[in-house]
C-alpha cells in the first residue's frame, strides 16, 4: 500500500461544512496518521477503513482530516501511526478516547495531540453566531421578574439585594484581626515563606512510543521554554533497570516520568537519553536485550 502523504493547505481548505479532526504528532521515518474507532465513520476498528489524516502544509507535525459523518457521542477511538512493512503504533492512553456527546457542531474542529488525553473543540464561525443570536442582550432581560418584584414589594422584595446601596457610617467602629474580612485596600499578610515549587513533583503522563529493530523509542513532549538553550542535558537524569525507566527533569517544579513493568528486558548499558531542546521533547532510547516485537510498551 502506498503511504506517501499529500499536504493539506489548511484546516478547512477544499472542504465543506463537515466535522474536522486536527491532530499533532511527531512521525519519524515516514508513515501516516489515522483516526480509528468503534463508529463506522472511523472504520469500526478496521485500519483499512479508518480516517486518514493528511499533513498540513507548512506544519510537519500537524495533520487534518474531514469526517464523512459525525460519530456517535461516547463512541471510542484512538490515533494510530501506520508505516509500510511495520506494525501499527497506537497512542498509549489509560483508556480509549470518547467522541464528544455535545459541543461539536457542523463545521467544528476536534483538536487532539497524539498520546495526550486532552481534547479541544473549536466551533465554526456559523455556530458561534447562531449561539449569539439565541440569547437576547442582558439589558433586555432586566426589568422583567426582578424589577416587577421590586416595584411591588419594595424593601421586602425577594430581589431587594440587587437594588441595595450600602454605606458605612463615618462613626462606625471597624474591628480587624486574623480571619476577619473588612474590605478596603489589600493588606500584606506575610512576606517570604516557603517556595512550594521547591519540593513539588509533577508526574508526566503524556508520551508516545515506537518499536523498531533492536530498540524502542519513547517521545516525551515538554512545554515550550521548559528546557534552556544551553545546559539542558545537565537538568535531565534517567535511571534505568531491566524492566523500568525513570526520567527526572530538575526544573521547578520537578518533572518525573516513570515507566514500570516494561514489555521485555532491557540491555541497560546500551540505553540512552536524547534531549531535543529545539523540538521541546526528550527521547528515551530503550535497548532490547532480545530482539522481539513490542505490541505494548508496558505489561498490565
Amino acid at each position: 500500500r502506498d503511504l506517501e502523504e499529500t499536504a493539506w493547505a489548511g484546516p478547512m481548505a477544499g472542504y465543506g461544512g463537515g466535522l474536522q479532526i486536527q491532530a499533532t504528532c511527531e512521525i519519524v521515518d515516514g508513515g501516516e496518521l489515522r483516526a480509528c474507532g468503534s463508529d463506522a465513520a472511523l472504520g469500526s476498528w478496521d485500519l483499512e477503513r479508518s480516517l486518514r489524516l493528511s499533513r498540513e502544509e507548512g506544519h510537519p507535525s500537524r495533520f487534518c482530516g474531514q469526517l464523512p459523518s459525525a460519530p456517535s457521542g461516547g463512541s471510542e477511538f484512538k490515533l494510530v501511526i501506520r508505516k509500510a512493512g511495520a506494525d501499527a503504533v497506537w497512542e498509549q492512553l489509560p483508556e480509549n478516547r470518547r467522541w464528544p456527546s455535545h459541543g461539536l457542531e457542523k463545521g467544528g474542529t476536534l483538536k487532539i495531540n497524539f498520546g495526550e488525553n486532552r481534547i479541544a473543540i473549536e466551533a465554526s464561525t456559523e455556530a458561534i453566531e447562531a449561539t449569539a443570536r439565541s440569547f437576547r442582550r442582558i439589558e433586555d432581560r432586566q426589568g422583567s421578574a426582578l424589577e416587577d418584584n421590586l416595584n411591588k414589594k419594595g424593601d421586602n422584595a425577594y430581589y431587594h439585594a440587587h437594588n441595595r446601596k450600602f454605606e458605612v457610617p463615618p462613626d462606625a467602629k471597624v474591628i480587624t484581626g486574623p480571619g476577619l474580612i473588612t474590605g478596603g485596600a489589600p493588606v500584606l499578610m506575610e512576606i517570604g515563606g516557603v517556595d512550594v515549587d521547591e519540593d513539588r513533583t509533577v508526574y508526566l503522563k503524556d508520551y508516545s512510543w515506537s518499536d523498531s529493530t533492536g530498540k524502542v523509542k519513547v517521545y516525551v513532549p515538554l512545554q515550550e521554554g521548559l528546557l534552556p538553550q544551553e545546559g539542558a542535558d545537565a537538568m535531565v537524569d534517567t535511571e534505568w533497570s531491566t524492566h523500568q525507566v525513570e526520567l527526572t527533569i530538575k526544573a521547578r517544579p520537578r518533572r518525573t516520568l516513570k515507566l514500570e513493568k516494561l514489555n521485555a528486558e532491557l540491555e541497560v548499558q546500551k540505553c540512552s537519553t536524547r534531549v531535543e531542546v529545539q523540538k521541546n521533547r526528550i527521547v528515551l532510547l530503550l535497548a532490547k536485550k532480545r530482539e522481539t516485537t513490542w505490541y505494548s510498551l508496558t505489561k498490565k
